[in-house]
């Protein structure tokens, strides 16, 4: 059994990986692009089945590098990474070779990591299970602590936790026999909180975020515009910029009358989302300054009637508030899922914007709106939500694998449903040519019409076009002539244009083509290309789906030639044939504990609403609960065989009865849902993750050289797995990647009977008698 300090060594550089993987995550997300955080977790996996093969090949050497200087190098490569990450900038070197530096820079710490637990399950296979619940349960922690410290650190400190960890994690691997080790300790837990401390106060300075050209905030820059203020969130970064010392009204110009003069808009400030989506500070010291929200094509449905009990999805900056207030509005419900939006504009930017969200008609609720709206009673005159995505990334098709809860058919009938009699919804998204985007807003209004039984749904639609934005009117009831003429009205005096009018439908918004709205199921609306399409070549390849394709061609050629090849000859020695035992039982596992992985936080992300949140509290405790496999797995009789059918019924059941429960516990506050997610989440984690430590165990009471091959097998079928289970969701939604995730368990259980006749070989070989010479 490994010494106790060496136990804590594990937890923390597992700590460390998963922390490192957070904060790379998150930095990639907000200069980069969401869609480029597949190569960034693909190199992170990747760093784990390489770090078996480094086990194997390099620890046979007689003086073998120290696990504490292993642990040592990690903290160096997870600083180094953030140096280089934030030093190249992608409008100078270009987007492929920052990716490409990415994908590199994320492997070396996580290989390391892999590196020392992969040395600690071969010195000792029989403590596998304890020692795989050590490296489980740091890898829940680490995540946690991400969600936790990011809002408080930045994620720049978060880089300098990873590394902390790691610092600290050396010092438990140091021989209890070794000099000055009490020293070594002090040292090294000081250095690691002044590491935290310095980036915690000037990460910005140190290593400022370098936007990439699908990103707005660098154009900014280039402009003229200066950065006022910086905050991260788990969700996203915020960025405040300005030009001069009182901002610019250029920043909402894209909503205003053009005819309106110029000199009478009030300044803006730009608030940018992960460094691309804009919401505008409109600045405000007098209620007449709103004047110009008059001439907003934001005020086309208060042309219809009154609006006096108005809900806001996503306010930000505030403009859909001040546009609700200035239309005379005596309750505006506000639903903001950022924290840092919320700090920032009840703080800094309060007396700014005119303290509006201290407007004793505005009520603000921390909370993701779909997630508020489902547990909601209420009923509204006006739902509004507005468009907040980057114009460029989603021109170049980068949004293709971004899931959104927002827009999808069951989220258009949940705000239809709680529409007062004659109320009407307000959707503003871009209007592009040709306007695919628009016009798949449009079917899922029409789905989520039609799901609540209205007849003639297109009769309920109006839409609005000024430039490259389009703003769609959803009633509660079908628009008549007289909502048509006012609508007409208000378009022909600001300069806007009526571009569908429901009186009158045709195309593009009647258009034949058979679409399949986003559902919760499958919630990928900006994926707006079909597959069939771009394989029939009537449409280019999208930006988003191009990484994906990259990214899996990449992790099979770096996975099979730099983890599996390198020690395949050895395994295969060890174990006696072509396919080395546990070789298809590693990679079921590998591939069904990531599809695992992606539903719960699906179904978590519908139930608890906050997409971070689900993220930590699912990640905790799915690790979380494994960890607690791991540590009893010892005692299960009989392999992994058990624990493998035990995931499969476990995940079956999880699929079928979880919506249940969770329906059943929606409308409950918050503390109770987490409750509910933590227990669903450990108790799905707990099969799982006894079924590998089995292998590991079996396998390498025979020879400890196919410990290594094992994990190498299955680290790269995780690679490959994150990736095809993206795709499969993509093509047949996440209940059917549920259902692969159970068969790939079924597999492994059906695959475990080559371990027992390995297994039978090996004792039968260790019990013939040796001859005497």
């Amino acid at each position: 059994m490994p010494r106790r300090a060496q136990l804590g060594g594990v937890f923390l550089v597992s700590a460390a990986g998963l922390l490192f993987q957070f904060a790379q995550t998150r930095l990639f997300s907000a200069t980069l692009g969401y869609h480029l955080t597949f190569l960034v977790v693909s190199g992170a996996l990747m760093g784990v089945a390489i770090g078996a093969t480094a086990a194997a090949t390099l620890d046979r050497e007689r003086q073998r590098i120290g696990t504490s200087r292993l642990a040592i190098a990690a903290a160096l490569a997870v600083l180094a990474a953030l140096v280089v990450e934030t030093q190249l900038d992608p409008l100078v070197v270009g987007m492929f070779p920052t990716s490409a530096a990415a994908y590199m820079l994320g492997v070396p710490p996580v290989l390391l990591a892999s590196w020392i637990i992969v040395r600690s399950l071969r010195d000792a296979p029989a403590a596998s299970g304890t020692i795989y619940a050590f490296d489980l349960a740091g890898a829940a922690t680490g995540g946690l602590l991400g969600y936790l410290a990011i809002g408080t650190l930045g994620d720049q400190a978060l880089y300098g936790l990873a590394s902390a960890l790691c610092l600290v994690a050396a010092t438990l691997f140091i021989r209890p026999s070794a000099s000055r080790i009490g020293l070594r300790r002090v040292t090294a837990i000081v250095a690691a909180v002044g590491l935290v401390a310095m980036l915690g106060v000037w990460g910005e300075l140190l290593a400022p975020p370098r936007p990439g050209p699908l990103k707005s905030t660098g154009a900014d820059l280039a402009e003229g515009m200066t950065r006022d203020v910086a905050r991260w969130d788990p969700l996203a970064r915020v960025d405040v910029m300005r030009f001069g010392s009182r901002g610019d009204s250029v920043h909402y110009a894209f909503l205003i009358d053009p005819s309106y003069p110029t000199e009478s808009r009030p300044p803006a400030l730009a608030m940018e989302l992960d460094m691309g989506a804009l919401t505008p500070i409109i600045g405000m010291s007098s209620p007449s300054d709103l004047a110009v929200l008059d001439a907003s094509v934001l005020g086309a449905p208060y042309e219809l009637a009154a609006r006096s009990n108005v809900l806001v999805i996503g306010p930000g900056g505030g403009i859909d508030v001040m546009t609700a207030l200035r239309h005379g509005a005596r309750s505006v419900t506000a639903v903001e899922v950022n924290r840092a939006v919320v700090a920032l504009m009840r703080g800094r930017y309060a007396e700014y914007s005119g303290e509006v969200y201290a407007d004793t008609r505005v009520h603000l609720i921390e909370d993701e709106a779909r997630s508020f709206v489902r547990r909601s009673a209420d009923r509204y005159d006006l739902v509004v939500m507005t468009v907040v995505d980057s114009f460029a990334a989603l021109s170049s098709g980068a949004y293709a694998l971004t899931e959104s809860y927002l827009y999808t058919q069951e989220a258009m009938a949940d705000y239809l449903a709680h529409l007062a009699p004659g109320g009407s919804l307000s959707v503003g998204r871009w209007y592009r040519d040709p306007p695919v985007e628009i016009v798949r807003t449009f079917k899922i209004a029409v789905a989520g019409l039609t799901a609540l039984g209205k007849s003639n749904p297109e009769t309920h639609i109006a839409v609005l076009r000024y430039g490259n934005f389009g703003l769609l009117l959803i009633g509660d009831r079908a628009f008549g002539a007289a909502d048509v003429e006012r609508l007409r009205g208000f378009a022909s005096r600001h300069g806007f244009e009526l571009a569908y009018d429901p009186l009158h439908p045709g195309e593009p918004f009647m258009s034949s083509v058979e679409e399949t709205p986003a559902t919760d199921d499958r919630p990928f609306f900006f994926d707006t290309v079909p597959l069939s399409a771009v394989l029939s070549g009537r449409a280019d390849l999208p930006y988003g789906y191009g990484i994906l394709f990259s990214a899996l061609v990449l992790a099979l050629a770096l996975g099979i030639g730099l983890a599996v090849l390198p020690i395949y000859a050895q395994a295969r020695r060890a174990g006696g044939r072509a396919v080395p035992p546990g070789t298809l039982t590693s990679i079921a596992i590998g591939l069904g504990f990531i599809a695992t992985e992606l539903v719960l936080l699906q179904r978590l992300t519908l139930y608890l609403g906050q997409p971070s949140l689900a993220l930590a509290v699912g990640i905790a405790a799915l690790l979380g609960g494994a960890a607690c496999g791991s540590a009893v797995s010892s005692r299960i009789r009989g392999g992994p065989r058990l624990p493998a059918l035990l995931s499969a019924v476990g995940l079956l059941l999880t699929l079928a009865l979880l919506p249940m429960a969770t329906e059943a516990t929606l409308a409950g506050p918050l503390l109770v849902r987490v409750a509910v997610a933590l227990v669903a989440a450990t108790l799905v984690g707990l099969p799982l993750g006894s079924v590998f430590p089995n292998v590991v165990s079996q396998v390498g009471a025979t020879d400890p050289s196919l410990v290594t091959w094992v994990w190498a097998v299955n680290g790269t079928a995780s690679v490959v797995g994150a990736i095809l289970a993206t795709g499969l969701a993509l093509a047949v939604g996440f209940t059917g990647l549920g259902t692969a995730a159970v068969i790939c368990y079924g597999l492994a259980a059906l695959s475990t009977a080559d371990l027992k006749r390995f297994r039978l070989r090996g004792d039968a070989i260790a019990e013939l008698p040796t001859l005497a010479p």
